[in-house]
């Protein structure tokens, strides 16, 4: 029989480990959101892409007071509706980038793409086993990592993870204050980015999921009230109805392939994104035995089915959306795998202060790997660690400013947004990253048969006066190919700029003879 003393003694060594064991798991998210957030911590290598142009429209979104309402960058089709669902963001990164530079954007994206895992853990932290958890939202941010760039969308990502972190708290904490907060939210979310469509859709399955679940009348109609004051706050935003309805009708045949929106069986067979994609079939596997699980155990997951597999179709169709399922991912497998045991050899207490050491010392390891980028290299990832900003297509366009060359451009669509950034409002861009901007007979009947047909190059190049062209020279669509090796060798056309990322040939005219005759670039080798 043990004594008093020993009986304390005893007690005492037990709430030690349980400090112990309560203490490694904090760090173990701390010390995984810490390597989430240095993974996120990249160089800027979208530069020519779309950031430039969101930069511009919050310039000039914030000088006018007003949302452009037509495609006022292009002088192709200047007059074409246009409706902006994401103006707030480029305000906001407009102002960070007056205030703090490019770097600061980078900054900024850590910080909410942080914020969102943090969230993200929050729903699920006090149901989950850190076991599951903690590599299921590894593996989620892997399959996200690719959506980790400058974009309105890392906005999407903050306020999916809130709506996700207030359903699941009144879900499973009877807590709806959260949920009372969402309406608001929406109102910031329908002007910030076109993803917020899915804040009214999972209150919708939260609807069902408590239908089935046959929770008290008083709690579905407040869930109800919620669901529609969350859908009317996506008409308050610049076009309304239209506006509101964006999401339903923006996708569409524009013409044009555009990588992003692709799914998952066309970038297989290009051999595009092959580590991302593998990744992705590999969670599906996990997602699957995990409602396996939870099913068979008569468990009420409704709300998580359905969402599990709203994100999957989305993720399948579009490889643009493998950010929303990666985030969603990491909380919906935790909460299937919650009442998991380890083994009976794992559970004692020493085993699981090893399990949390080895978990730490992986985690350190990854952290490590980004900040030399040897997770870069593996990823297949151009991106390196840190707060760099490549020069992009800003040589080149020096070169424009510096020996006043003057348009109309002829672009491709890839460093439109960089000219947008750079040139406009002196210049305007002859097509850029927006498809929805342009109609689909602007890119089949003239953008790609420019390039591929010398007759319709030349008819539209004397119909719009095309004087110079910027090119990035790294577009590998095979239009680009063909028009870039037929310009070379056009008598009519001059190379006079080319560096690692952009090249520019001039018209030979009289008013270009003095700039052919400086910067020529003899191709005939």
């Amino acid at each position: 029989m043990l004594t008093t003393s020993a009986y304390a003694e005893v007690v005492n060594n037990h709430f030690n480990i349980f400090n112990i064991l309560n203490k490694l798991k904090i760090l173990t998210i701390i010390f995984l959101l810490t390597a989430l957030a240095v993974l996120a911590a990249h160089s800027l290598d979208s530069i020519n892409q779309d950031i430039g142009r969101h930069l511009k429209t919050g310039e000039v979104i914030w000088q006018t007071k007003s949302v452009p309402q037509t495609n006022l960058f292009s002088y192709t089709e200047p007059d074409r509706p246009f409706i902006n669902h994401h103006w707030l963001s480029e305000v906001v990164f407009y102002w960070i980038n007056r205030l703090v530079g490019l770097p600061g954007l980078i900054v900024l994206k850590v910080i909410i793409l942080t914020a969102a895992f943090s969230l993200a853990v929050a729903a699920v932290y006090q149901r989950a086993k850190i076991w599951v958890l903690s590599p299921a939202l590894l593996l989620g941010f892997l399959i996200f990592f690719d959506r980790s760039d400058i974009r309105p969308e890392i906005f999407s990502y903050l306020f999916l993870a809130f709506f996700l972190f207030a359903i699941f708290r009144a879900k499973y904490s009877g807590k709806f204050k959260y949920l009372y907060i969402l309406p608001a939210v929406e109102i910031i979310w329908v002007n910030s980015h076109i993803y917020f469509i899915i804040g009214p859709a999972l209150l919708f399955f939260l609807l069902l999921d408590q239908k089935v679940r046959r929770v008290e009348p008083p709690v579905f109609k407040k869930t109800l009230q919620i669901f529609l004051l969350t859908g009317l706050a996506t008409l308050l935003n610049p076009n309304f109805i239209k506006g509101a309805l964006a999401p339903l009708t923006i996708l569409k045949n524009y013409g044009y392939t555009i990588v992003e929106n692709q799914s998952i069986f066309f970038l297989t067979d290009y051999g595009i994104l092959g580590r991302q994609i593998a990744l992705f079939e590999i969670s599906l596997v996990i997602l699957i035995i995990s409602f396996i699980v939870a099913f068979s155990q008569k468990r009420p997951v409704i709300f998580e089915f359905l969402a599990a597999l709203f994100f999957t179709v989305l993720a399948i169709k579009m490889i643009r959306n493998f950010g929303l399922y990666g985030l969603a991912f990491g909380p919906l497998i935790a909460l299937n795998f919650s009442t998991l045991k380890l083994p009976t050899w794992l559970r004692t207490k020493p085993a699981k202060v090893g399990i949390y050491l080895s978990g730490l010392a992986l985690i350190w390891i990854l952290i490590v790997s980004a900040v030399n980028n040897n997770f870069y290299q593996w990823y297949q990832s151009g991106k390196r660690f840190g707060l760099t900003i490549p020069a992009g297509a800003a040589r080149g366009v020096e070169f424009i400013k510096a020996n006043k060359i003057q348009g109309p451009v002829f672009n491709n669509f890839d460093v439109g947004s960089f000219l947008i950034w750079k040139l406009y409002p002196e210049q305007k861009v002859f097509v850029d990253g927006r498809p929805e901007a342009y109609s689909t007979d602007f890119f089949e009947k003239i953008y790609k048969p420019m390039q591929t047909d010398p007759a319709v190059w030349g008819k539209y190049s004397r119909e719009y006066g095309i004087n110079y062209v910027f090119f990035d020279h790294y577009d590998i669509t095979p239009w680009a190919r063909t028009f870039l090796a037929r310009i070379s060798q056009d008598p009519n056309w001059s190379k006079i700029y080319l560096d690692d990322s952009a090249v520019v040939f001039i018209k030979r005219t009289p008013g270009n003879k003095n700039l052919i005759n400086r910067f020529e670039i003899n191709t005939s080798h």
